[in-house]
């Protein structure tokens, strides 16, 4: 049973994709049903005014919120309660986004005129004439063969654009904070040098340390006639100072998202013929409306797989008051300045296209789109899975993989177990501060073999 704060429209469209995952069993129900403790909440924020997101947050103690957004700004991290896990849909808008940016990039490299037309206008070449004679233009555009492109973000977003910019014979340059070594495209931290590009497309979480990352100084010192396409947050580069740089042709934009949403009637960034603006749909294509599901139900069968290995934290289940950004993970956490984190979203363990794993990240052996059929039959196993204790009424437990695979066993309470990860490395799409030792408690609980 999963509980909602959906549109009607996200309800019908998501269910069948959770029906899938899950089982035709999956039930769900309105946030004001939910029990006072221990529910599971699927909440589309940018959907609810902020009234309404703190209603349904404050109506019940809840285990786990997922977000349809890739983005968690609509939520006070600083307030966010330690041992309620925190995620978001950190993948599936990760194709749109890319290709948004790609189709800017290409717009503006063709905008002085495309190299084809409708019908071909030239005249009948004389028989001494060659077919394509060494001056003929292209229509005006340069294309992005050699071109210079920063990507600003290494998540989801910036890996899957940063590869096909690649493929199509861009000269790319990867803004992160921390650069890796062994990585194929350049890297850099310095906004420097970042900045000195043809084109710039900001795929950053919006945090307080991206927030006007961009700000009239950074902007000051870029290459004279940069293209900057923000696919993220608005807030992340100042606004005003872009909008006096675009008015004076310094500048070329590409906006999906401004401040605010949508402009007034008269903004200068409505009329400057070196903007193009978007009404935040960067996110769309033909099947994204519902694709939260999927990244949903990956966390879950993430979160499942790693109960089995995670230790129980003896601390955390006497109620300590450790600090709840403590873990024994490696530090996710982000310093002011550039994050690696997806956009538009919040800093978390990148999981990169093509399946390869992030660095220092383990990513569980689960397949994407995950099928994790629910428990049946109380009490019963199909002939040949090996099938978990059931639940309690109400809680969905996936079910373990099929005969012959062996099923790790849980450690019993208070007693490490050797080697296991850290709860918060394995699950895809985590929203710090809810890393700490009481949330990754939390969130075992709600998983627990037999027990809501």
């Amino acid at each position: 049973m999963v509980h909602t704060a959906l549109t009607d429209e996200l309800l019908r469209l998501s269910l069948p994709r959770l029906r899938s995952a899950f089982g035709p069993s999956v039930e769900l129900r309105p946030w004001q049903e939910a029990p006072e403790r221990d529910g599971v909440l699927l909440m589309a924020p940018h959907e609810l005014s902020a009234g309404r997101r703190a209603e349904v947050l404050r109506s019940a103690r809840w285990s786990w919120v997922h977000l349809t957004s890739a983005g968690a700004d609509f939520i006070d991290l600083a307030e966010w309660p330690a041992d309620t896990l925190l995620t978001r849909s950190w993948r599936c808008y990760a194709a749109p986004l890319a290709e948004y940016a790609l189709h800017a990039v290409l717009t503006h490299e063709w905008r002085r005129g495309a190299p084809w037309q409708e019908r071909d206008t030239r005249s009948a070449a004389a028989p001494d004439t060659p077919p394509v004679p060494a001056g003929s233009g292209t229509g005006g555009g340069a294309g992005l063969w050699g071109a210079e492109v920063t990507v600003a973000g290494w998540g989801a977003v910036g890996q899957r654009l940063a590869t096909v910019l690649d493929a199509l014979g861009a000269r790319v340059t990867v803004l992160r904070r921390s650069p890796e070594p062994g990585s194929p495209f350049r890297q850099t931290s310095d906004l420097g040098r970042a900045l000195d590009a043809d084109h710039l497309v900001v795929a950053l979480p919006l945090t307080a340390g991206t927030r006007h990352l961009f700000d009239r100084a950074a902007l000051g010192r870029a290459r004279p006639g940069l293209h900057l396409v923000n696919v993220s947050r608005a807030a992340i580069v100042d606004q005003e100072a872009l909008t006096e740089l675009c008015a004076t042709g310094r500048l070329f934009a590409t906006l999906d998202v401004t401040d605010p949403e949508p402009l007034p009637t008269r903004h200068p960034l409505r009329s400057l013929p070196t903007v193009r603006l978007s009404p935040h749909v960067a996110w769309r294509s033909r099947d994204s409306d519902a694709a939260f599901a999927d990244d949903f139900a990956t966390i879950w069968a993430a979160l499942a797989a790693s109960n089995a290995s995670a230790a129980p934290d003896p601390s955390a289940a006497a109620g300590s008051s450790a600090d709840p950004h403590s873990s024994g993970a490696p530090d996710i956490s982000h310093a002011p300045g550039i994050s690696d984190a997806s956009a538009p979203g919040v800093p978390v363990p990148a999981v990169p296209v093509a399946g390869a794993p992030a660095p220092g990240v383990p990513v569980p052996a689960v397949p994407v789109p995950v099928p994790v059929p629910a428990v049946p039959v109380p009490g019963a196993s199909t002939p040949g899975v090996l099938m978990p204790a059931v639940p309690a009424p109400g809680v969905l437990m996936p079910a373990v993989p099929a005969s012959g695979v062996p099923v790790p066993a849980a450690p019993a309470p208070g007693v490490p177990a050797s080697d296991a990860p850290a709860l918060d490395a394995v699950i895809p799409g985590l929203v710090p501060p809810t890393s700490g030792r009481r949330a990754r408690a939390a969130v075992r609980a709600l998983l627990a073999l037999g027990r809501s």
